[in-house]
């Protein structure tokens, strides 16, 4: 097996960042009626929320409030809705134990003077948007990309039933367990499931980090490196999505999810999209649960394209190599410990990486897992531009 075939074997096989190309959406007016049986069905869905309300659908399709629905869902519907809404309670609150309530504390006392940028942008996050507005709570545009589909939402409430909230449930489920989406759980939940892409998903998270959505675009990529609204996601180079939120804190904001492969060879026949990833400025970017992909020459872009445009770098070891971080233009924090790569990804060790972590005059705690590692062997590294 050559090396770039192995490459791409270990990024299908462990990586955060999906595998899969975008799919089509079949676009439908909202329908309203019975909940059909309990068997999966084939149904139509858009980029349209039933009824057209955004943030009431945020709220039931999260598990957090179906009131606004409650006139048109028959008994049985309303009693599966209100199991899944427990359990879904359950499992956010477990991810907050196990990460963002951590998470928090720990950006309050490491990163509260670091965020100078005004974009978060999160390369290799797929639909995680529970860690990227856990590590950037204040800034004002949020950028994921994976290679998962924007996909759709069932455009009759009478869809919504038990098997579509255990679908959506499972989907979820490697995120609010272990912090990270997996490839192989995604690829085969989209292909066996009612769940359409990663649409679902993001809302879910973004209700529950417990913020209002007041609209939701389905949005493509130029080929001059334009965003543009798209009601059928058919044109444009590069197909995505905007999620239109707010609080009572930061007022409104607005996360963008791409579905776009960063491969080298892929992305040069994207000029668009290019564009428009050479006009992001002053990001903290996140990267973690990365394959160490952007350690191979297969991912130069991507890679290049962080270093030029951030103002801050939160990674874990899988993200940039540790030696791309030179001196005289970086300002490098350690904290946690560093500990070899998992065996699928044991030719990534970092050698210099280890010696710093060990060279280090102060030692910074971690007291949250990240990566692929247990809480006792992670690491984050903080780079922030000199000069900031």
């Amino acid at each position: 097996m050559t090396f770039m075939k192995a490459a791409l074997a270990l990024w299908a096989l462990a990586s955060a960042f999906p595998a899969l190309l975008p799919g089509e959406t079949i676009p439908a007016a909202p329908t309203s009626g019975l909940p059909g049986p309990e068997s999966r069905v084939r149904f139509l869905c858009s980029v349209q929320a039933p009824y057209g309300q955004w943030g009431p659908f945020t709220q039931f399709i999260s598990g957090l409030n179906s009131s606004v629905y409650s006139l048109v869902m028959t008994a049985q519907q309303k009693s599966q809705w209100s199991n899944y809404s427990k359990r879904a309670d359950s499992d956010w609150k477990g991810l907050q134990a196990r990460y963002l309530r951590r998470i928090d504390n720990w950006r309050d006392r490491s990163l509260r003077d670091s965020q100078t940028g005004k974009v978060a942008f999160y390369p290799f996050g797929g639909p995680d948007a529970a860690n990227l507005l856990a590590f950037f709570p204040d800034v004002r545009e949020y950028i994921l990309l994976g290679l998962e589909p924007v996909g759709c939402v069932p455009a009759g409430l009478a869809d919504y039933t038990r098997d579509y909230f255990s679908d959506l449930r499972r989907s979820l489920e490697s995120v609010t367990t272990l912090g990270f989406f997996k490839t192989n759980d995604m690829r085969r939940d989209f292909a066996q499931s009612s769940v359409n892409g990663v649409l679902p998903l993001l809302l879910f998270l973004v209700g529950h980090a417990g913020y209002s959505v007041t609209d939701v675009t389905a949005i493509n990529i130029t080929t001059a490196g334009v965003i543009t609204a798209s009601t059928n996601q058919l044109n444009g180079e590069t197909r995505g999505v905007a999620i239109k939120f707010t609080d009572g804190r930061h007022g409104m904001r607005t996360l963008r999810y791409f579905s776009l492969n960063l491969l080298d060879s892929r992305i040069r026949n994207k000029p668009g999209t290019l564009k428009y990833l050479g006009n992001i400025a002053e990001a903290n970017t996140l990267i973690k649960d990365a394959s160490y992909l952007m350690h191979t020459s297969y991912f130069s872009i991507i890679r290049n394209v962080i270093l030029s445009h951030s103002s801050m770098v939160v990674e874990d070891d899988t993200g940039l190599p540790f030696r791309f971080f030179e001196r005289t233009a970086w300002d490098v924090r350690l904290y946690g410990s560093y500990a070899e790569p998992i065996h699928l990804f044991g030719r990534w060790h970092q050698e210099d990486l280890k010696a710093a972590f060990i060279a280090r005059a102060d030692e910074r705690p971690l007291d949250f897992a990240i990566g692929y590692r247990r809480r006792d062997e992670s690491s984050l590294l903080v780079a922030t531009r000199r000069g900031k």
